[in-house]
């Protein structure tokens, strides 16, 4: 076997066992902080803050199976939904704090009855697809995607490895052997 049948041999292997580990660590990285379908985490919603008649916020989005702490930060309110039975009908002041899981997709209307004549109500949205508030709907950083940052830099670092593998052996093939390494081929 000549050298150029040598690296045409070892450049596709290494091209395919590259390609074969970069599939692997995007498979091992799968399962993250609620991987899959989203869900997990949890959210606050601010009850009365600062003596004001609101929500805050007053429209949250959320994964399913996300935890809501509803925090009273002033004191004669309560969080009714407009439908379900979740929620909390009594009347609680500050420093009270009420949780509830949201686990079916929906969306889901609520009011502070003492004061939803004054508009303190709240929406608060269950979609396998929250917005982040920042970037607009949909938009999430790579680590809440369920892969965690490494495992896309062990993907980058492979495809470098490929392209530079490649480009090597273009280089060897094309100007590598030469008269002086002793491999004629078979010529004098």
């Amino acid at each position: 076997m000549n050298r150029r049948d040598f690296l045409r041999t070892a450049g596709g292997s290494a091209a395919v066992a590259a390609s074969a580990g970069t599939a692997a660590a995007q498979e091992d990285g799968g399962g993250g902080d609620g991987g899959g379908g989203g869900g997990g985490g949890s959210e606050e919603v601010i009850v009365g803050p600062g003596g004001d008649l609101s929500f805050d916020p007053e429209e949250l989005e959320v994964a399913p199976g996300t935890t809501v702490t509803f925090v009273w930060e002033s004191d004669g309110h309560n969080v009714v939904p407009s439908e379900g039975d979740w929620g909390h009908e009594n009347i609680e002041n500050s420093g009270f704090e009420y949780e509830h899981t949201f686990e079916e997709e929906a969306e889901y209307e609520y009011v502070c009855t003492p004061h939803e004549s004054a508009g303190m109500v709240g929406t608060l949205v269950v979609t396998q697809n929250p917005s982040t508030g920042e970037g607009g709907p949909g938009e999430k950083e790579l680590h809440e995607l369920g892969v965690p940052i490494q495992a896309h830099w062990v993907g980058a670092s492979t495809i470098l490895g490929i392209v530079v593998t490649i480009i090597y052996t273009f280089y060897i093939l094309k100007y590598g052997e030469s008269p002086n390494t002793g491999n004629t081929g078979g010529r004098s």
